[in-house]
């Protein structure tokens, strides 16, 4: 995950040093861009190549106490991978449970490397597999732990809560990783710079019993033993609850002092519900929670809303944190640590362009494209134990990484990590029309690259990028690069704004050309799933590039999507998407160009709508190629469309019906421990290519399952003793991998 350079000790916020550096490092930052720029603004001809990410947790399961834990041993688990898979790469990711891999080798669009994409994927996986098998773990690639932050989940001793990095009530500093300075650099110069926690608000499934068994009669949120040390002050003292929604007012006493370090509390502590709370929650819960409860989309999505409700709303949602008291209209998840965010899994594909106008215009086509494939890999209904009324990770990283300070918001409507807030392109004059949305830009540094020659539309993008501060910094890498050979001040800020698509220059020193990387998409549960949103988006972008396919509409309408995709079950929403793909871009948007469109019509095409469909797109494009393709392809593009037009659930519709129809079930949105061993145990299956037990046929095609046959997959023996050691293999870098 991002930068992994060291040079010196890395600098606290607020310190003298890291405030004196701040400016070196954005006015350096803009000066290696040009450099990169001017470089590689003219070169034409690369191949379209490309390569996916793929991140995994690390879980110990206890078959016979029925509990999963995780496993915070990701460091010792990545160097036996590198030695068990040399031809892979193996990356260091936020979480100290979690992996991440690529292929040792790009991909190209030919047949027969399509068809290695999955058989790449499956031997990570058997890779990682075979070394946890050894320590009595497993890998699986659920996006969330399903008990993150709930009673005892950590397989190793910790120091307890509120450590240094994070200040946590329900995380332990240790499931930050801790073998690079990055990591926890990050977490605590985030919360240090915000001037208090981060504060995620998930909003909470209500079942029958939800209300009166599992939220907070107080706070509004879920029912937590820790709840009662929620900080309403910057300091991070707990005080009294009557603070609720005041920044500033830090008057109450500290009461109770926080469980002593190394203590763990389980899910059995929580205390019960005030019995008249309860008694009216139940009450409500009879009459219709719809008449009581805003739509969650209204609060917690605020800045997906329409334009003229964007602002204050965010502002709102902003100032009520890290006390979701008065605010909370619908139940939510809380949750105030970076774990809880940047320890989700995902998906990513980066893609070579032939140069920078196919690479500026595929990231707007795929800006737009976003939301759609966000909502169709929806796999995130459960977050702390709890189920979410939404199915994806986005909001809980965009959250968890929300460094803004108080004067900020709402002049900047959105975190560091969020979706795409500005088009880039220059291919079209009329292109600028359709950044509808209010950004902020570095004004200064914008009319540096104008009169650099960077054109409007990139200089804008880059501009957006500078007005935040770098939040990485070693005490010896400041004036101590070359800014024609070295981009790290550049890199500190491109990888720490995590958006839906991140633009890439070709970087120093390296053959390697301009790319876009394609990030919304949630990790899925095997590998065949994974292989076919790769190779799909893969051909998608392509032809999309070939055909110069024209996807625009105002910037304000896809955030309006990002947060519809945000609505559990997603996939049954409508998206607006335009109309004529082909037709040219008018001075002026008009609305007739475009509609809201259900996924089935967008992906499978609707011929009396005059809709084509993307699989009909990438079908044409296959044909046109004149490329043989292996029938692998075909099933790839066939679970796509079948998601899209609900013949196959989403992993998260898959997740969720297994916890609603468990035995341990009660009707109370909480993931008991059986639940989540459950869960983990049919992920697990998945991984392996084997269909867990009670089938998966509303999941994926079974036949498109390696094994094709039943698994209990029971949990791993612990090791009986040290695991022989696997043969030695090359060593790689890991300095220019970019982020989560």
């Amino acid at each position: 995950m991002g930068l992994l350079t060291i040079g010196g000790r890395p600098l606290t916020w607020g310190e003298d040093l890291n405030t004196a550096a701040i400016p070196y490092i954005l006015e350096h930052g803009i000066r290696q861009f040009l450099e990169l720029y001017k470089r590689g603004k003219d070169y034409d001809g690369y191949p379209f190549t490309w390569g996916d990410e793929i991140e995994s947790l690390l879980i110990a399961m206890d078959g016979q106490k029925h509990t999963v834990k995780l496993s915070l041993n990701a460091h010792e688990i990545l160097e036996a991978c590198t030695r068990e898979d040399p031809d892979d790469i193996w990356h260091p990711e936020y979480g100290s449970f979690m992996v991440e891999s690529t292929p040792g080798t790009p991909y190209t669009l030919a047949g027969g490397s399509l068809a290695d994409v999955e058989a790449s994927m499956r031997r990570r996986y058997a890779a990682v597999d075979a070394v946890c098998a050894k320590r009595g773990l497993v890998c699986v690639t659920l996006v969330a732990f399903p008990l993150l932050g709930v009673g005892d989940f950590i397989l190793q001793p910790t120091k307890g809560i509120n450590g240094p990095f994070a200040d946590s009530i329900f995380v332990p500093d240790e499931c930050t990783n801790q073998t690079h300075p990055r990591f926890g650099t990050l977490t605590r110069n985030i919360r240090l710079r915000r001037g208090r926690k981060v504060c995620i608000q998930v909003p909470m499934y209500l079942d029958r019993e939800t209300l009166s068994q599992t939220v907070d009669p107080v706070f509004k949120i879920d029912r937590h033993p820790m709840n009662k040390l929620i900080d309403c002050a910057t300091n991070g003292r707990p005080v009294a609850p009557q603070g609720f929604g005041d920044d500033d007012d830090d008057d109450g006493d500290a009461t109770k002092a926080p469980p002593p370090q190394g203590s763990s509390i389980s899910s059995s502590s929580i205390p019960p519900p005030n019995a008249k709370a309860s008694q009216a929650a139940a009450a409500a819960s009879d009459e219709g929670m719809e008449h009581l409860y805003t739509p969650a989309t209204d609060y917690y999505y605020a800045q997906y809303t329409p334009k003229g409700l964007r602002a204050p709303s965010v502002q709102q949602r902003f100032l009520a944190c890290p006390c979701p008291v008065p605010s909370v209209l619908h139940p939510c998840i809380y949750m105030d640590a970076m774990a809880f965010g940047m320890g989700c899994c995902c998906l990513q594909v980066t893609m070579q362009m032939p140069n920078l106008r196919d690479a500026t215009y595929a990231y707007d086509q795929l800006a737009i494209l976003s939301p759609l494939f966000l909502a169709l890999t929806s796999a995130t209904p459960v977050q702390k134990g709890i189920l979410c009324d939404s199915d994806v990770r986005w909001l809980t990283i965009a959250a968890s990484v929300d460094d803004r300070q108080k004067a900020e918001v709402p002049r900047i409507l959105k975190s560091r990590y969020d979706s795409v807030s500005v088009f880039m392109s220059s291919a079209n004059p009329h292109v600028a029309v359709y950044n509808d949305n209010p950004i902020e830009v570095h004004k200064g540094f914008y009319d540096r690259l104008i009169s650099e020659g960077v054109d409007a539309a990139l200089a804008r993008h880059v501009a957006h990028l500078f007005i935040r501060d770098p939040l990485v910094i070693y005490d010896a890498k400041i004036e101590q690069l070359d800014d024609t050979h070295e981009s790290d001040h550049f890199d500190s800020i491109q990888t720490t704004n995590w958006q839906t698509v991140r633009f890439k220059p070709p970087p120093f020193n390296s053959t390697i050309g301009w790319r876009v990387e394609f990030r919304p998409m949630e990790v899925q549960l095997s590998a065949f799933e994974n292989a076919a949103f790769s190779v799909f988006v893969a051909l998608l972008t392509a032809a999309i590039v070939k055909y110069k396919i024209n996807f625009y509409i105002p910037m304000s309408l896809v955030d309006i999507n990002t947060g519809r995709a945000h609505i559990r079950e997603p996939c049954n929403e409508h998206f607006h998407f335009r109309r004529d793909w082909t037709a040219p871009l008018s001075e002026t948007p008009d609305p007739s160009q475009w509609e809201a469109w259900t996924l089935d019509e967008l992906f499978n095409g609707s011929p009396a709508k005059g809709m084509t469909g993307f699989v009909s797109l990438v079908r044409r494009y296959i044909a046109d190629e004149g490329t043989p393709m292996p029938a692998l392809v075909e099933r790839y593009i066939a679970l796509v469309s079948d998601r899209a037009a609900r013949r196959l659930q989403t992993a998260a519709e898959f997740l969720r019906s297994k916890v609603l129809r468990h035995a341990k079930y009660r009707h109370d949105s909480r993931v008991t421990p059986e639940i989540a061993f459950d869960l983990v145990q049919a992920a697990a299956a998945l991984a392996r290519g084997v269909i867990p037990e009670g089938g998966c046929s509303s999941l994926l095609h079974e036949s498109d399952l390696v094994g094709g046959h039943h698994s209990a997959v029971a949990s791993p023996a612990p090791p009986s003793g040290a695991a022989a050691s696997p043969s030695p293999s090359r060593k790689r870098s890991r300095s220019s991998k970019e982020d989560h």
